[in-house]
């Protein structure tokens, strides 16, 4: 059985080298390697064209950039394999992923998709974390709102594509895309889970899902758990009834909700202090304080930034401080000193260090 895997490539200069020749050093020979190069300002062209002496590999410039999603389902277009599959050009995986996941097809042909365990990598390649570790495959007959694997690591048949269509234009410029297909896929599918660790996703700072370019990024996770509810209650989503507009409504009373906003953009902030990305962090914590000043992770939040920026650029906190209140500085807003005392205070009380604040949900 015949195997495509697609690749979505934009920027990848630094990653796309070792995700080609995870696919190279397959034991599984029968593939294609499809790679869509979105527009790269960057080597990812150049990288790319050392491999296509390999007539599995084929590249395909896009001449402007569609996005990811769009770049995403363009590609799954050309697939010509009986199976389909994904590796993200930022990501590897193990060279007997796709004879494991391939022979659970040709075993099993009421099978139509298949997933796989992951582990998360660091941008060198480094553990990020345990990995969650598994006895048994498992067959997983109904929808979850959390699956045990990463939605790139899919395999399915092709006729799935003609069933269920494309991913939603809806998650154009955010995630959740692949989780919504699937949604819709398991409520007629079971999927079935190797218990094996075969894809490597890569978190960095510049990964899809750590670059706040979009604000609806904000609240995908409440979106997806909104069309979870939906279909769990009725079979169907408004997305799939083409009610896109009350999804638009839905989203409206998430942007209002200014306990949740503050959280969101605290967390984030704490994603670009990591980054070193000051001016987003500035922008977002203050977003946050705006909406919820009192909160005292909000202001741990903004000791984590003051420290980390002091400590990067061998300041002291004060002129951290200054620099975080520079725009209104003529007005002196008391309320940022009054968070910084309030954030110290959580210091003493806690006597916390730099390494341990803030903690946060690392994106995906």
């Amino acid at each position: 059985m015949k195997v495509s895997v697609l690749m979505c490539a934009y920027n990848a200069a630094p990653y796309i080298d070792e995700a080609i020749q995870s696919i190279i050093a397959q034991t599984y020979n029968d593939w294609e390697l499809l790679i869509s190069n979105d527009a790269s300002t960057d080597d990812t062209k150049q990288i790319i064209e050392k491999y296509l002496s390999d007539d599995r590999i084929k590249l395909f410039n896009q001449s402007q950039n569609l996005g990811y999603l769009d770049n995403k389902n363009w590609l799954f277009k050309q697939a010509t394999g009986e199976l389909i599959t994904q590796l993200d050009a930022d990501d590897t995986c193990c060279i007997n992923r796709l004879e494991k996941q391939a022979d659970v097809f040709i075993n099993n042909p009421a099978v139509m998709i298949c997933g796989t365990n992951h582990k998360l990598i660091d941008p060198v390649g480094n553990l990020l974390q345990p990995p969650v570790i598994y006895e048994q495959d498992v067959i997983i007959k109904e929808i979850q709102l959390e699956y045990p694997f990463w939605y790139s690591s899919l395999m399915f048949r092709k006729e799935l594509m003609d069933e269920f269509g494309l991913f939603s234009p809806y998650f154009a410029g955010i995630a959740g895309d692949d989780q919504h297909w699937t949604f819709k896929v398991n409520q007629r599918y079971p999927i079935y889970f190797l218990k094996d660790i075969l894809y490597h996703y890569r978190i960095h700072p510049e990964s899809y899902t750590n670059v706040l370019d979009n604000e609806r990024k904000l609240i995908t996770p409440e979106i997806l758990a909104e069309l979870f509810r939906q279909r769990q209650e009725t079979g169907t989503d408004l997305l799939e009834a083409g009610m896109t507009d009350k999804m638009k409504k839905f989203e409206h009373q998430l942007f209002t909700n200014s306990r949740l906003m503050a959280e969101k953009y605290r967390l984030w902030a704490a994603k670009a202090v990591d980054k070193k990305d000051w001016d987003q962090a500035k922008l977002l914590l203050k977003k946050s304080l705006r909406l919820n000043w009192w909160d005292k992770t909000t202001n741990r939040t903004l000791l984590y930034f003051l420290r980390s920026q002091a400590q990067e650029k061998g300041v002291s906190m004060l002129r951290s401080l200054l620099y975080f209140v520079r725009p209104t500085l003529i007005i002196m807003p008391l309320l940022y000193f009054y968070n910084m005392l309030m954030a110290l205070s959580f210091e003493l009380i806690n006597t916390c260090d730099i390494n341990c604040l803030p903690e946060y949900l690392v994106a995906s």
